[in-house]
């Protein structure tokens, strides 16, 4: 199968207005998707580890993060979870150098969410955030399907860099039709 790169476009802090209500609530929050989930799943929540490991980067994910198409990075997949039902899917990379000056522990994250690392205070930063709408065979959709998330087409995707510690990580979550109806 061809390589079809997700479209993403930058929001440059503005609302995301071709974004329909109410995935935009979702799609353009700043604030923690783990702990919005928290408050709507109570103590449902969960996240779904769905494979992680050292691996190559999409092609879009290394020019994002800027590394050489033959580099490996810590590529991390989880399903964020209310009760068995997945909401939303999340893939994140993580260079090997990102992995330094006190960000080793992101490779032992196991269940815990990676939002809370990000947001638990200082020593983060992150660029402006990028949106899409999945199609059915971009790559991004093809590979959570391949993870077993079969509704992961036709939704809206969002991903950012975040800085942590002054290292890049890219996070892309993508929202499942059982949180909202993607198709809006």
């Amino acid at each position: 199968m061809r390589h079809r790169f997700c479209q993403w476009r930058t929001q440059d802090g503005r609302p995301g207005r071709s974004i329909p209500r109410p995935v935009r609530d979702w799609v353009v929050e700043t604030g923690s998707l783990t702990a919005a989930l928290r408050q709507r799943c109570g103590s449902t929540f969960n996240v779904r580890v769905l494979g992680q490991g050292w691996r190559r980067p999409a092609l879009d994910e290394a020019w994002r993060l800027q590394l050489g198409r033959r580099r490996l990075a810590w590529i991390r997949e989880v399903a964020l979870c209310c009760g068995d039902t997945p909401l939303i899917a999340a893939r994140t990379v993580i260079p090997a150098a990102s992995l330094a000056g006190g960000n080793d522990g992101l490779r032992r994250l196991g269940s815990r969410p990676l939002g809370e690392l990000l947001f638990q205070g200082g020593g983060t930063r992150r660029d402006p955030l990028e949106v899409a709408r999945l199609r059915r065979d971009d790559w991004l959709a093809d590979r959570m399907r391949r993870l077993g998330l079969s509704s992961a087409r036709d939704c809206w995707a969002r991903r950012v860099v975040h800085y942590l510690n002054g290292r890049p990580l890219l996070v892309a979550e993508l929202f499942l039709p059982e949180l909202l109806p993607c198709r809006a």
